[in-house]
């Protein structure tokens, strides 16, 4: 039972490693695709848009 325990507690390691590498990968490709390394802030962009109209 230990062992299925500790297999169980590797893999969400592994899983959770991978998922950060392939979201860095992403954000990585999305920046240099869009040619733009601006970080966007959708929240202000929001409250800018509600105050136009």
């Amino acid at each position: 039972m230990t062992g299925l325990l500790i297999g169980v507690v590797v893999w969400m390691v592994c899983a959770a490693l991978v998922a950060t590498v392939l979201g860095r990968v992403a954000h990585r490709g999305d920046s240099e695709e869009l040619g733009s390394t601006l970080e966007w802030n959708i929240d202000g962009l929001g409250r800018e848009v509600q105050h136009e109209n």
